[in-house]
């Protein structure tokens, strides 16, 4: 391998090592640095032939570095559209934590290295493991292969990194997090308006120390039987997932 050989692969390895960072395919903390170090280079292995000859190399040390840096920050906002959307999986959940009183049992989460909830972490795991189990992992490798052709090694300018052409998928992501929630936020809000009907009724019923506990029952009871339900809600938003990368693509190279 010659040295400007090694520069287009640095520059590949650059491009997936941002992408990994910011999906959450391989940014979890539990997950070893060298497991992560050996599948962005066995990644970069695999895809370098694909990249081919007449990739643009800036001969100065400012200029390289500049190129090493637009790859990396390319690389992130891919990983980054892809996390959003497990993010607004987590988000559902926390609605659903905070109209129950879950919110309260928040407790730093090591992998995510988030503050998350309850039902938070179990939309965000339960939307992970489909993400797997429906090999999506495969068409994000394949989608981030055919980036190095839509957008080719050292073609990235900054005006292509600009943070308006990722500002469309925030409101994908409240929309995904208010349909996840919704059904469970429609029978707790009735459960407050059967215990107000309760109060003006039965006066002396104590509401304030009957509703949380009241909540909490109703809650994870109805969740266990709306679960199957929230997972089929799940599965087109993993389904969207190459749509939106390569919906982004597009707006990017535009």
């Amino acid at each position: 391998m010659t040295y400007q050989e090694f520069e287009v692969f640095f520059l590949v390895l650059t491009r997936i090592a941002g992408f990994m960072g910011g999906s959450p395919i391989v940014s979890a903390r539990g997950i070893p640095n060298l497991v992560k170090v050996g599948f962005v280079v066995t990644l970069g292995i695999l895809i370098y032939p694909l990249v081919g000859a007449g990739v643009k190399i800036e001969t100065t040390i400012l200029g390289f570095a500049l190129q090493v840096a637009l790859e990396g920050l390319f690389g992130l906002a891919l990983g980054f559209a892809v996390n959003i959307i497990f993010v607004s999986l987590q988000m559902g959940g926390q609605l659903v934590d905070f109209q129950i009183g879950f919110s309260m049992a928040s407790a730093y989460d090591p992998l995510t290295r988030n503050k998350v909830s309850l039902y938070g972490r179990l939309y965000y795991w339960t939307g992970l493991s489909l993400f797997f189990a429906m090999d999506a992992h495969h068409y994000l490798i394949y989608i981030l292969s055919e980036t190095f052709e839509i957008l080719p090694l050292g073609g990235i300018a900054a005006e292509h990194l600009k943070s308006s052409d990722v500002i469309f998928l925030f409101s994908s992501s409240f929309k995904t997090a208010f349909q996840l929630a919704i059904p469970l936020l429609l029978i707790l809000f009735m459960t407050d308006i059967i215990m107000g009907m309760l109060a003006r009724t039965v006066p002396q019923l104590n509401v304030f120390i009957l509703g949380l506990p009241m909540k909490v029952l109703v809650g994870v009871t109805v969740s266990i039987f709306l679960m199957p339900a929230i997972i089929r809600m799940m599965i087109p938003v993993i389904e969207g997932i190459p749509f939106q990368l390569d919906r982004l693509l597009k707006v990017l190279v535009a």
